[in-house]
């Protein structure tokens, strides 16, 4: 691109009226100009700005070269954009421009090329040539006149070139201008985000997809495709940022956020007047937005979240995912003195996410009882997973462990509420810690108790019977003592 830019400053420094007589025309239709490192799908299209007369010498050398205005593109040059980078000079019904030395450099032409391309596209100026790229990666006209040329394509680029005798065959070198972005997912236990985290059904998750724009871009559009297991919170919970910590909104005239299509969840659309006023290369921009981890989630299997960007007619970028696991655990009830551990069926638990007070948690079972799973019913459209009743409490069987699904990788807390018939109920919590791997089985005794003697049984009858004793044998010895002071 800076070796194009350097080539059109140089033609352009000879767009100047030489000579005004004694012009002789040039063999017309013979020059060509190329562009080279096309994007394939994109239409690339060639506008004849203006016409070129050439004159020559008596030694056949060109010695002036005369610009005059196309017609299409007569108020452009006099009243439009055009008029800020030439000097126009009227004679009978032609218009001829003599190009500003103060407008030659290469920041001045990527302005003209953008204003060129903004104002073929406003006023519907045909193009004098289409090409459309299929698999070779160039655009190349034919048989063109002598004369000034913009060429402009959808996928953003904007360059303009001189054509004439001395460099009949002109060649644009396209840097492909790549859009990209990077998502990634909020992690709650560390605060950080990542390329992916863990979390319990009925979770809110946060997303964070950076979105690098290239200059000169055109049509720039994000498209976000959700799994399942993860709910959208609606348009209206998508932000665009201009910072990575998201603290700056951007303005929200500047793009558009849509419902999504063929299966995509949604869209972010940049407007072009914001990507057509972006002076640096590249500009990073952040869309935030959140979803509840749901019910469809398929314990130990991951949630996926992607992203990519597309821009022009075909410009894709490619694909960034991430994931969101679910985790389980497994309870196992057993009676204290059996070092087979045997399961141990009767007991019943809530399960919290705190260590004292809080809620429990909502549960559904499956028909046999041996899988619970965490449900999210805050929803009234919600309905239990198939084959899945909602309970409050989990109750341990004889003939099995028992399966809890959906929870994170997280510490975790089963209260007893009823202890098994026979055996003593736990006073506290019990300490659950989750892991990543699903492996987990959390091993709980329970320990026999003592049968109490009961209140009005055989427990007070002893108590009569000994105080009768007692009773008895203080009156014999009052009567013996008695007896013994008579004599």
């Amino acid at each position: 691109m800076k070796k194009m830019k350097k080539m059109i400053a140089l033609v352009l420094s000879m767009v100047m009226v030489l000579a005004m007589s004694s012009l002789t025309a040039f063999a017309a239709g013979t020059n060509s100009i190329t562009v080279t490192g096309a994007q394939n799908g994109e239409t690339y299209n060639i506008y004849r700005m203006l016409d070129l007369s050439v004159g020559y010498n008596d030694s056949n050398v060109v010695n002036a070269y005369r610009y005059t205005i196309n017609a299409k593109w007569k108020e452009f040059w006099t009243t439009g954009a055009g008029k800020d980078y030439v000097e126009t000079n009227t004679a009978g019904t032609d218009t001829y421009v003599v190009w500003l030395d103060t407008k030659k450099d290469a920041e001045s032409m990527e302005a003209f090329g953008k204003a060129a391309s903004e104002w073929a596209s406003n006023n519907s100026i045909t193009a004098d040539e289409t090409a459309v790229i299929a698999e070779n990666g160039t655009a190349k006209w034919e048989g063109l006149d002598n004369g000034y040329y913009l060429v402009t394509s959808t996928y953003g680029i904007a360059a303009s070139v001189a054509s004439t005798p001395t460099e009949p065959a002109q060649v644009i070198r396209e840097k492909n201008n790549e859009n990209t972005t990077e998502k990634k997912v909020l992690e709650d236990s560390t605060s950080s985000f990542g390329e992916s985290n863990d979390a319990q059904i009925g979770d809110t998750i946060t997303f964070r997809s950076k979105v690098t724009i290239a200059k000169n871009s055109i049509n720039v559009v994000y498209h976000d495709t959700m799994d399942d297991g993860l709910t959208f919170l609606g348009v209206n919970n998508v932000k665009v940022y201009t910072d990575e910590k998201c603290e700056s909104e951007l303005d929200s005239s500047y793009y558009t956020v849509g419902t999504g299509a063929d299966g995509e969840t949604f869209t972010v659309t940049f407007n072009d007047d914001y990507v057509a006023a972006l002076t640096a290369t590249t500009t990073d921009v952040y869309v935030k937005y959140s979803a509840v981890l749901n019910d469809n989630i398929v314990v130990a299997t991951a949630e996926t979240n992607t992203g990519i960007v597309k821009w022009g007619n075909n410009g894709v970028s490619a694909s960034t995912t991430t994931q969101t696991n679910t985790h389980r655990f497994t309870l196992l009830k057993y009676d204290g003195t059996d070092s087979d551990k045997s399961p141990l069926a009767g007991a019943e638990f809530k399960l919290y996410t705190t260590e004292t007070s809080g809620t429990p948690l909502q549960l559904a079972k499956n028909n046999n009882g041996t899988i619970y799973r965490v449900v999210d019913m805050s929803d009234s459209g919600e309905t239990l997973p198939t084959g899945y009743t909602l309970t409050d409490k989990i109750v341990t069987l004889d003939s099995n462990t028992i399966t809890i699904d959906g929870v994170d990788s997280d510490s975790y807390w089963l209260e007893e509420i009823k202890a098994p018939k026979g055996y003593n109920l736990l006073t506290n919590r019990v300490k659950v810690e989750v892991d990543e791997n699903n492996n987990l089985v959390s091993e709980i005794a329970n320990n026999s108790g003592t049968t109490l003697p009961e209140t009005g049984g055989m427990g007070t009858t002893i108590f009569y019977v000994v105080g009768g004793i007692l009773v008895a044998c203080a009156v014999i010895l009052l009567v013996t003592k008695r007896r013994m002071n008579t004599k």
